[in-house]
């Protein structure tokens, strides 16, 4: 008794402690108008008003040392895991404290199995799950390349006959649990457990610096006050390309409005307009949305914004695609650059003028809230293998996990974030919720049901035309791909 009395006492200083960490301003979203750029979700707001004390309606079990083993794609671009030992890297500390708490708590010793490769990660998994030898607890990887086939293959456990598991709650990731169960199943999720879940957000960065060049005001404002639109961001970055080598062609060596890759750009602008690719008619039936009046307006003025040579770097057009929209961005070449996260955080931290980040903009002012497309190819799908040995333990190890990953890890990586050349500042904060509040997958995206979703980014940014013809000749099979999907979750736990 004593013993756990020092336990509790530990955990609880540690926890005060990680949130003092995270400034005044710690639930995101703020009293849920977002200042104007749009209401919270109510199922956020409950959510978030259910973190006070939640460790104390959790059990504190002892599991007698066991081994939680974590296999997961992990190196340093994709992180997943902290060090051995404490580096003053908020990130890494943060991780390491979390696990600290977790094996106190439940007496437990946390084992991470890292591997560079994700195709490895799927390998491994299939051969533990043929061999059935529990070799694995817990599985971080790429949701569009491993879970995609692990899950309709019956690799991976259904989560909501965990113990435990509350993935309706603020530290999981809310669109999953909306949009990706087949009646009452769900085999993967995420969410804060996994850290590499905050480097894929798709965003759009501005250089400070050109913004008062160009006298074009202060954007961050613009988001708060509801006006961050498709139609803005035009109107700001039209007529801005500069042939600035006076070679009379628009090469890397120039200056751009608008930069992005010409790929997830377009499933991005597709999703923040307010349009979904895949959509749920009941608990069991799913069905694609892309040809409907609204989505083929949508991939219209995508293209449209996407494509003028007015002011786009578009990396998947030519003369652009032996170039990289990244490089140009850092070295002041570019007005605005839509891309992921991961990107601003591993790349500019030496950049030499001041940028801002904000959501890639609404379709217009009557869109509630600001939506970010997460990028599933990085390693953010959260798993359990099928062959689950106890439930219970595992839904309690990996819900304490979650939540602590919220009110640990986020602050955290905020500090990432903010550390670099992002002014420190309320409104940056504020920023930074309107990203990870409104974090949004789509399973046509994770699964690209008939080549359908790489087909819609495609004609989303310019680079193909004519979508309604191409989407004929592939609607058979992407209709057919996605209810064998429906029918594989079907006959599975």
């Amino acid at each position: 008794m004593k013993t756990k009395t020092i336990l509790a006492l530990f955990m609880a200083a540690m926890l005060l402690l990680a949130l003092s960490c995270g400034g005044e301003d710690e639930n995101p979203g703020g009293d849920g108008t977002n200042d104007g750029a749009g209401e919270a979700p109510a199922d956020t707001l409950a959510a978030e008003a259910t973190t006070e004390n939640y460790l104390d309606k959790l059990p504190e079990e002892d599991f007698g040392g066991y081994r939680f083993r974590i296999i997961a794609q992990h190196y340093d671009a994709r992180p997943n895991f902290p060090g051995e030992e404490e580096t003053g890297e908020p990130m890494n500390d943060s991780l390491l404290r979390r696990n600290r708490m977790l094996e106190a708590r439940f007496n437990i010793s946390i084992e991470n199995i890292a591997l560079q490769d994700r195709g490895q990660v799927r390998t491994n998994i299939n051969k533990s799950v043929k061999a059935q030898d529990n070799a694995y607890d817990l599985i971080i990887t790429s949701m569009a390349d491993g879970i995609n086939t692990l899950a309709p293959g019956g690799a991976l456990y259904n989560l909501n006959s965990l113990g435990y598991l509350g993935l309706e709650e603020a530290w999981w990731c809310h669109s999953m649990y909306e949009n990706m169960q087949v009646d009452g199943r769900i085999f993967y999720t995420t969410g804060p457990l996994s850290p590499f879940y905050y480097w894929t957000p798709v965003v759009v960065a501005y250089n400070k610096n050109k913004a008062t060049e160009f006298d074009i005001g202060n954007i961050n404002r613009l988001v708060l006050n509801n006006e961050w639109t498709g139609d803005r961001l035009v109107e700001l970055a039209k007529d801005k390309n500069r042939d600035t080598d006076g070679d009379g062609l628009m090469t890397k060596e120039d200056f751009y409005g608008l930069a992005h890759d010409g790929g997830v750009t377009g499933q991005a602008f597709f999703a923040a307009f307010g349009q979904k690719m895949t959509v749920k008619d009941s608990d069991s039936y799913f069905r694609l949305n892309l040809d409907d009046e609204k989505a083929l307006a949508i991939i219209d003025k995508c293209a449209r914004i996407l494509s003028d040579p007015n002011y786009t770097f578009n990396g998947n057009m030519k003369p652009f695609e032996m170039y990289s929209e990244l490089p140009l961005f850092k070295e002041g070449k570019a007005l605005f650059l839509v891309t992921t996260m991961n990107n601003i955080i591993e790349r500019y931290r030496d950049m030499e003028d001041e940028y801002g980040i904000v959501p890639v903009p609404k379709l217009d002012a009557s869109q509630p809230g600001y939506i970010s497309l997460g990028n599933p190819w990085g390693p953010n799908g959260i798993a359990v293998p099928v062959y689950c040995e106890n439930p219970e333990r595992t839904g309690l190890i990996m819900e304490t996990a979650a939540y602590l990953s919220y009110e640990m890890v986020r602050p955290a990586m905020y500090d990432v974030i903010i550390q670099q050349k992002v002014a420190r500042d309320e409104e940056s904060q504020k920023m930074l919720d309107l990203i990870y509040d409104n974090f949004y997958f789509d399973l046509n995206v994770i699964h690209d049901f008939g080549g359908s979703s790489i087909l819609m980014r495609e004609c989303a940014c310019g680079v193909k035309e004519n979508f309604v013809s191409a989407y004929e000749k592939i609607r058979g099979k992407a209709e057919g791909d996605i209810q064998k999907l429906i029918a594989a979750y079907l006959q599975l736990g």
